[in-house]
């Protein structure tokens, strides 16, 4: 395992985060319809009062009520799941964790489409996030409570108890989608559950990632120590000081919280939450303090760049943000087994 001094992981996220800068004014700009990148630089500088406004006032709503709302959607949204995929990772010393293996996304999934079916989504704007919290929480803690022994967890059982709960929640989801045929606003919200995307990017839809990040971020915070030590085992965290159950238990608080935050406004975007801490392991090394935020970042580019391409495809292709994350994350998925099969150790 690499380990990478101080100063050097931190300009490795600066340089992250140039490039995501970067990416995201290439996201306002680079797209099929109109306005061009010039036009679209113009309205986002004006949005922050910072120029004068198009001749096309068009332009000016395009820019600040559809893609700057989709893009920081992407951000925050790629953001925490990164996070979420290491903190999951960490805690249960399991390198094949992440958000939708252990059924975190399946379950704050079909909790938003229950919500959307029961028409509480209609009531309240939190109602949503709320049921896909508790749904995300119950479905995490089902798979480890069949997957333990005790307080240990097996690669293996959560692998096979997060496949038997994810297809489980899809069907139960593949279920309430049955059930409103007839209403084709229901159905088609909850279609757009089992899909991902972020095409319905509002606003209110944003604010609501954004503030669960920046509460669940700040909760992991004081907690970067028990991350590291996690990783040594439950008897070496015992030794010094960690109570493990109590630990595991709020760090689960918190994948979850990060993950339904996102979940409840993108539906479910696979393999983010697996492929980004592996990749950021690569980079700056297993410390959490380094770690973590090479997470949010590789997580946010991630995302950014994914529906970037979503968005300049043919439109006639229609394409899925879920799927373009799917065909990425599932061939290093394949490596990570092919690694495993031949006794090498998971990053």
């Amino acid at each position: 395992m690499m380990y990478m001094s101080r100063s050097r992981a931190t300009r490795v996220m600066l340089l992250l985060a140039v490039a995501l800068i970067a990416f995201f004014v290439l996201h306002l700009g680079v797209q099929r319809e109109a306005p061009n990148f010039a036009d679209s630089l113009r309205s986002l500088l004006h949005a922050f009062g910072l120029g004068a406004a198009n001749a096309d006032a068009l332009h000016d709503f395009v820019v600040a009520q559809i893609r700057l709302p989709r893009a920081l959607m992407a951000v925050f949204g790629g953001a925490s799941l990164g996070l979420a995929g290491a903190v999951m990772q960490a805690a249960f010393r399991n390198p094949l964790a992440a958000p939708d293996i252990v059924g975190t996304s399946a379950g704050a999934a079909l909790g938003g489409a229950v919500a959307i079916v029961a028409g509480a989504a209609s009531q309240s704007l939190l109602a949503v996030p709320i049921c896909s919290l508790a749904g995300a929480l119950l479905a995490t803690w089902l798979v480890f409570l069949l997957a333990g022994t005790g307080n240990r967890f097996s690669t293996t059982g959560i692998l096979l108890a997060g496949v038997a709960f994810n297809l489980l929640l899809g069907a139960l989801t593949t279920f309430v989608v049955t059930t409103q045929f007839g209403n084709y606003a229901a159905s088609s919200d909850v279609l757009f559950w089992l899909m991902g995307g972020l095409s319905r990017s509002a606003w209110p839809q944003v604010a609501i990632t954004v503030v669960g990040f920046l509460l669940f971020s700040a909760a992991l915070l004081p907690r970067l120590q028990q991350l590291d030590v996690l990783t040594l085992g439950d008897d070496s965290a015992h030794s010094l000081g960690v109570e493990v159950v109590r630990a595991r238990t709020m760090l689960l608080w918190v994948a979850a919280g990060l993950t339904a935050a996102t979940v409840a406004n993108t539906g479910g975007i696979a393999f983010v939450g697996l492929i980004v801490p592996h990749l950021a392991r690569l980079i700056v090394g297993p410390v959490h303090r380094s770690l973590l935020p090479t997470a949010a970042l590789l997580g946010a580019l991630v995302l950014l760049l994914s529906d970037l391409l979503c968005r300049n495809v043919p439109a006639h292709w229609n394409l899925p943000l879920g799927v373009v994350t799917s065909v990425l994350g599932a061939p290093y998925f394949i490596v990570l087994l092919r690694r495993h099969r031949r006794g090498e150790e998971l990053q």
